[in-house]
């Protein structure tokens, strides 16, 4: 007489020869997970490691292997004489500490206590980069034309010899040789002179952003914001308990006077004076002063968001709000993302010199540090002269590329949308005609496989005309008019 199996037989076991994880560890995580699931209870008596291993096809050693670790982990336990059990001391009914269900497998399941920041969180997008970088793709700079071999010589420059110092921890305000390339960058091509110490290294500007708004308000306490303005800037401060105190935008940028006649109890200003996202307008000299002078007078502060200032078609870069603070009000946002490429996550602040200490714990309690190494190599490619060339280049570039837009366009879209490209920047505007919805025709473009942002995403409390916002500095200049002649097509649809 055949003997029987001693414990349940366990058909959800599964080996599959075309995944590399060994063949104990699919048995010792089918198993983990099992009985997280609730599929083995507590109590329950496994097969002996004989039986196992023969229905399995592995060797016993294999299997004892496996159960010893999960006797290790407290999943199972050995009972004398009796065999192995899962272990007693779990619940009896385990809350998938380790598995979360789909919806629809269990539509009855309670919703997770969340802070009040994530419950905000859950209300809002945060996607950012995730689409694939297709035709028209604002804020999208020419990944194609960046010099890799040269950025590859600085980070092995950087990392010669492993370099101990680039594998511990950073100094939380950023590796002192950056800070002081880019406080060398700003004096000389931005007329904006600061101290190496009174800057602050971020893993990018939304981080810079999020600082700033921990550092210098409390929920409940009102920012200015531009409206339009960037969607995930808005949610970022919306997440983090701030009260968005939106103000219009012109010719002239951010509507100041109104702003302080509608929301005066606001303790933040976020502005982007040297070129607006997405209408692409320059903040006046009158309206900054005014607003310096609003921050001085309230004891309030604004935040400088600088992120794409060197590309500027007419002239020299616009010099910064914070050169012509008097009064250390301004906090200055800088970015790497559209001037190298966005993956480079380096950002930094400016900042008065009595906040540099807040900043600098915030920033460790955090983030840590940014990756020494994407410091270092970057500090090596500034001092080498490369970033400022590669600066040049990108301007000639985009100014060929600006132009065969803006000429093209006007050709291509005439009768279906009005072609507006600043003097400044990676994008330029589409205003659609008629009453056209800017949302229906951003579907229409992506159909086919253009990439483009509908206007409305960006307005929050003031509708506008109808435009799409698209992006030219990706897209070499031969290829304008078969992509601007596939984006007609998509426009003439009814």
């Amino acid at each position: 007489m055949a003997k029987q199996f001693e414990g349940p037989i366990l058909p959800f076991l599964r080996l599959d020869a075309a995944i590399a994880l060994p063949k104990f560890r699919q048995v010792q995580d089918q198993l983990r997970m099992a009985i997280l699931r609730g599929h083995l209870r507590a109590g329950t008596r496994l097969p002996a490691s004989r039986i196992l291993a023969e229905e399995l096809g592995l060797s016993r050693q294999t299997l004892v292997r496996v159960l010893e670790n999960l006797k290790a982990e407290g999943y199972l336990e050995a009972r004398l004489g009796a065999g192995t059990f899962v272990s007693a001391a779990l619940p009896r009914q385990l809350t998938k500490l380790h598995f979360t269900p789909a919806r629809g497998d269990a539509p009855d399941v309670a919703e997770p206590r969340l802070s009040r920041i994530g419950e905000q969180s859950r209300a809002v997008s945060a996607e950012i980069g995730r689409m694939e970088p297709k035709p028209f793709l604002p804020n999208q700079p020419a990944l194609d034309r960046f010099p890799f071999a040269v950025w590859r010589k600085c980070w092995n420059a950087a990392t010669r010899n492993g370099k101990a110092a680039t594998m511990g921890y950073g100094d939380v305000a950023g590796e002192l040789e950056l800070r002081q390339r880019i406080a060398e960058y700003l004096a000389l091509h931005r007329r904006d002179p600061c101290d190496p110490e009174q800057i602050v290294i971020t893993p990018g500007g939304h981080a810079a952003f999020t600082l700033a708004a921990l550092a210098l308000a409390n929920p409940g306490d009102g920012v200015w914001f531009e409206d339009p303005g960037p969607v995930t800037t808005s949610n970022l401060f919306r997440t983090l308990g701030l009260n968005l105190c939106t103000v219009d935008v012109d010719a002239d940028g951010m509507d100041v006077a109104g702003a302080m006649a509608r929301h005066p109890d606001a303790r933040l200003a976020f502005v982007m004076p040297s070129r607006h996202h997405p209408l692409g307008v320059t903040l006046s000299l009158p309206r900054r002063l005014a607003l310096l002078e609003w921050a001085r007078t309230n004891d309030n502060w604004i935040i400088e968001d600088d992120y794409d200032s060197e590309f500027r078609y007419d002239g020299a870069p616009l010099p910064s709000m914070r050169s012509i603070d008097s009064h250390d009000r301004v906090i200055y946002a800088g970015s790497f993302s559209k001037a190298l490429y966005p993956g480079i996550r380096v950002g930094y602040l400016v900042l008065p010199p009595r906040l540099v200490g807040t900043f600098r714990n915030l920033s460790g309690l955090i983030h840590r540090s940014v990756p020494v190494e994407t410091q270092l190599a970057l500090a090596e490619f500034i001092g080498g002269g490369h970033f400022a060339s590669h600066l040049r280049r990108m301007r000639g570039l985009y100014a060929e590329r600006r132009a065969a837009f803006h000429a093209v366009g006007r050709t291509a879209l005439a009768g279906l949308a009005r072609i507006e490209c600043s003097e400044s920047g990676l994008n330029a505007l589409a205003w659609l005609d008629g009453d056209r919805d800017d949302r229906a025709a951003h579907r229409a473009v992506l159909e086919t496989g253009l990439q483009c942002y509908p206007l409305s995403d960006y307005a929050i409390t003031t509708p506008r005309p109808g435009a799409l916002i698209l992006g030219y500095a990706g897209v070499p200049a031969e290829r304008m008019k078969p992509y601007l002649g596939r984006l007609a097509e998509a426009l003439s649809q009814p």
